[in-house]
């Protein structure tokens, strides 16, 4: 299964050419097509720039030269960071940026360039193709998806991060349009017995996102999805325990 994490960085400018440096790096394992809350799924890591935060720049994210002055430097916690993120494809919202400090930041100790560790998504490009003509800001994709995001009253690494989670999950479900028309019946292969199928319980984290987004298309259609009318009538397909467990 492809490792997916979603990133965010906070930095102390716009120009890493000009000696902008990063403050935060924020960044999400998905598991499977869920985020998970668990620690081991998040990474947060404050980051000393060795330099001056303007002051403009710290009333967007918030974090002071105070607050970082006893912060580990990026050589501190380069390796923490590689080791969680290898392997891997990074999901970045306008992953020119990120990458662009990442690579800055990993050029100055020798250590190659972000692309040389995992593969990038960028968010921006994504929503732009499956959206067109739509705002595809991290907020304006959040009012669209109607993903909370009434935290978001400071930029923040890991929240963002957290936030582009369940935006690029929304833009990834691929539920948007059926192209059976496409589909040779003759390409289709014969379905197993049922005794030949594993089944796989969701679990209460997945039933409940499940649920977010019925939600979230039941009020775009303003209409009544057919599972829940099938619930309701109690006619939902029940499990059945015949294949291996």
């Amino acid at each position: 299964m492809e490792k997916l994490i979603t990133l965010d960085t906070e930095t102390t400018g716009l120009n890493p050419d000009k000696g902008d440096r990063i403050v935060e790096i924020g960044c999400v394992a998905l598991d499977g097509r869920v985020m998970r809350t668990t620690d081991e799924c998040h990474l947060q890591l404050y980051i000393n720039p060795e330099r001056d935060v303007p002051e403009e720049v710290v009333a967007v994210h918030g974090l002071t030269n105070e607050f970082l002055a006893d912060k580990p430097v990026f050589a501190d916690v380069v390796d923490q960071f590689l080791d969680f993120v290898k392997g891997g494809t990074l999901v970045i919202h306008n992953a020119a940026f990120d990458a662009a400090f990442l690579d800055m930041e990993l050029g100055r100790l020798g250590r190659g360039k972000i692309r040389d560790y995992c593969g990038v998504i960028d968010t921006v490009k994504l929503a732009k193709k499956l959206l067109p003509g739509r705002a595809v800001s991290l907020d304006a994709l959040c009012r669209y998806f109607e993903i909370d995001n009434s935290q978001r009253t400071l930029h923040g690494a890991l929240l963002d991060a957290e936030l582009l989670a369940e935006v690029y999950l929304s833009l990834s479900r691929g539920q948007d349009q059926l192209e059976l028309d496409r589909i040779n019946p003759e390409d289709i292969p014969t379905i197993p017995p049922p005794s030949a199928f594993r089944v796989v319980r969701a679990t209460a984290e997945e039933t409940a996102e499940h649920e977010r987004i019925l939600g979230i298309v039941e009020k775009k259609a303003k209409a009544t999805c057919l599972w829940h009318q099938l619930e309701a009538a109690g006619k939902l397909p029940t499990a059945q325990t015949s294949g291996a467990e």
